[in-house]
């Protein structure tokens, strides 16, 4: 066997490990898929955003965290914290954080677990079902002044101070104050 077939037959048995992962995690265990925010909706959302520079930011299913690399550089002195569960794109995430430099804190737990009490801003984009379970969660922690970015998804039995159309009428950013 040539050592190009054995490299492919590598990358094929970790995509279909991502895949079966992906797959029962979405079914059975209610999370979110693997799906980045495009950059043009981050550009969009950051335009709007309002904060101190200092602030601490998370993003929530962060895989590669491009929201907070986009922060990054518009608030270089902020804190930014993503928070990923699954193992895959928590190791991609770290791996592009390497690479880049930015200085990302990325923790692997699930987010229903990370104390949110010092965030200022919470980045998400998630599901619904995620998203109902959270907004529990960001009423309890969060305190009053905190900023809640959910893109695609509202925050049900909330009331959004802002919603960003991005494109077209489905394509929508919701913006919370706790």
């Amino acid at each position: 066997m040539t050592i190009a077939l054995f490299i492919l037959l590598i990358l094929i048995l970790i995509f279909f490990v991502f895949f079966t992962v992906q797959f029962y995690n979405i079914v059975f265990r209610g999370f979110a898929p693997f799906v980045c925010t495009r950059s043009r909706v981050i550009k969009r959302i950051l335009e709007e955003l309002k904060i101190e520079d200092k602030a601490t930011i998370y993003e929530l299913g962060c895989g590669r965290a491009g929201f907070l690399h986009a922060c990054r550089k518009r608030y270089p002195k902020a804190r930014l914290v993503g928070v990923e569960y699954s193992f895959l794109p928590y190791i991609i995430g770290q791996i592009q954080n390497s690479f880049v430099g930015d200085k990302i804190e990325i923790i692997k737990q699930n987010f229903l677990k990370v104390d949110l009490s010092q965030a200022n801003v919470i980045y998400c984009y998630l599901n619904i079902e995620t998203m109902k379970r959270l907004a529990v969660k960001f009423k309890k922690e969060c305190r009053p002044g905190t900023i809640i970015i959910s893109y695609l998804f509202p925050l049900l039995n909330m009331e959004s101070e802002k919603i960003l159309k991005i494109r077209h009428e489905k394509d929508k950013a919701y913006f919370y104050r706790i």
